[in-house]
């Protein structure tokens, strides 16, 4: 398998990277080091804390920064476009590159092209931070020396760029990196040697134009395998089906559930989990849910593929502790316990995620909804009978798609307030958005960290 066979063809090479935040900066460095002459674009204007940070940081490296970018891009000037993950594809600067002959590449690609570590990579609508944590986990703890990357953030460990990776990494070292579906929009060469997609369900309905071009672009992970490398397959999951894995690489299905026929080392009877000659109860498995457990098998036959799996390992497993803002159990307070589901951006992660535990829930729902659907959760929400608080200014239409009575509150303090204030012995409050995140919050992370502050309050005995 090529590993930085291309690192060497980077010296002198005319770079332009669109965007400047944090990956763009690690191409931005990375390319610097190996000999090529970066530029960095990016569209707003430069009077952002975090934009000035960043500016400082790479001017003093000597790269070059334009910000207030008007978009457009001569690709006379520039060998190469490197775009991040938020730039779609009909971008002016996508076109001008295309229209002049030059290539365009994500990050993914990048640092594929440099790496000398092999990647293992994962992607899916959901599930794919915890199955990322938990296969480097896995790893660390059998002995293997892997690195945590890609598309991966606010996990909580110690997550880096791709491209910061795999500079860094040696030969005998492992990248272990969450990729998204927008970072496989522009890849050419880019092969994993173990790689999964851990399901496909509607999302980013406002990026892609349909569902099927969603789903065949998580499935561009797979393009490029070759018999030396493994497709580890939920077959429990509706997507990918196998028909839709490309012949080249080795296939090892996996089926959490028991339900149907897996070929790899992890199998289910009952409760029962088999990872290799290690056995425990499901309840064992410091994980909430079915979908962990799919998880925990998906990563350890990852795992088993570049690595003989030993107690470490199974330790590792067993003293794993989750992910921020992933079902992240806040505390509890008069048997009400609070559990922070930010990352929770979808109709079926929000399903998913409350299916995972038991009992009566409170749930906090609202923010962007992408363009998705929600009739399924409407649905959900009335079989379960657990009681929603929809929150965010302009979120009218999503009470009404749910079929709820108002209101709609105003604030997540506002819904917290509400929901633990109903809460009795026994019941969950759940922060599980199923949308993207809305004013105020700009991401997944803030929201969960204002919900982890105000539920701290209240389990500490403070009122709201």
């Amino acid at each position: 398998m090529r590993l930085g066979a291309d690192a060497v063809s980077f010296a002198y090479r005319r770079i332009a990277i669109a965007g400047l935040g944090v990956s763009g900066q690690a191409v931005a460095t990375a390319a610097q080091k190996l000999g090529s002459n970066p530029t960095v674009f990016d569209e707003k204007p430069n009077d952002s804390p975090r934009l000035i940070e960043a500016v400082d940081g790479l001017t003093a490296e000597g790269i070059e920064v334009v910000t207030s970018w008007h978009g457009r891009l001569d690709p006379s000037a520039f060998d190469l476009l490197v775009v991040s993950p938020g730039f779609p594809r009909d971008h002016p600067a996508v076109r001008d590159a295309l229209k002049g002959g030059r290539p365009v590449w994500s990050e993914v690609e990048f640092a594929y092209r440099i790496a000398r570590a092999p990647i293992l990579a994962i992607t899916g609508t959901n599930g794919k931070s915890t199955t990322t944590v938990l296969l480097w986990s896995l790893l660390n703890g059998q002995g293997q020396r892997a690195w945590l990357c890609g598309n991966i953030a606010g996990s909580g460990y110690p997550e880096m760029p791709l491209t910061e990776a795999a500079l860094k990494a040696g030969p005998g070292e492992v990248l272990v990196a969450e990729v998204s579906s927008f970072q496989l929009e522009w890849v050419d060469e880019f092969r994993p040697r173990v790689a999964t997609v851990t399901n496909v369900t509607p999302d980013h309905m406002d990026r892609h134009p349909t569902f099927e071009d969603y789903a065949a672009t998580k499935l561009r992970i797979f393009s490029n395998m070759t018999s030396e490398d493994t497709v580890v397959l939920n077959i429990d999951e509706a997507r990918p089906r196998v028909n839709e894995i490309p012949s080249g690489p080795t296939l090892l299905k996996v089926s959490p559930s028991g339900r149907h026929k897996g070929d790899g080392s992890t199998h289910r009877d009952g409760q029962i989990l088999s990872f290799g000659p290690f056995v425990a109860p499901a309840e064992d498995l410091p994980l909430y849910g079915e979908h962990n457990i799919a998880n925990a098998m998906v990563a350890w036959e990852m795992a088993t593929r570049v690595v003989e799996p030993n107690s470490g390992m199974w330790e590792a497993l067993l003293a794993f502790k989750g992910l921020a803002h992933r079902m992240e159990r806040v505390g509890v307070r008069g048997q009400v316990t609070v559990v922070n589901n930010s990352m929770c951006t979808n109709p079926a992660a929000l399903i998913a995620s409350s299916r995972s535990l038991p009992g009566r829930q409170h749930l906090l729902v609202g923010g962007e909804t992408k363009g998705l659907e929600y009739s399924a959760v409407g649905d959900y929400l009335r079989e379960s009978g657990h009681c929603v608080y929809v929150f965010g200014q302009g979120n009218e239409a999503l009470l009404e798609t749910l079929n709820l009575a108002p209101p709609v509150y105003d604030s997540l303090e506002e819904a917290f307030s509400a929901a633990v204030s109903a809460s009795r012995p026994g019941d969950t409050v759940l922060l599980a958005p199923g949308c993207a995140s809305s004013y105020p919050f700009t991401n997944f992370r803030e929201r969960g960290d204002a919900f982890r502050a105000l539920a701290s309050v209240w389990i500490e005995g403070g009122s709201l």
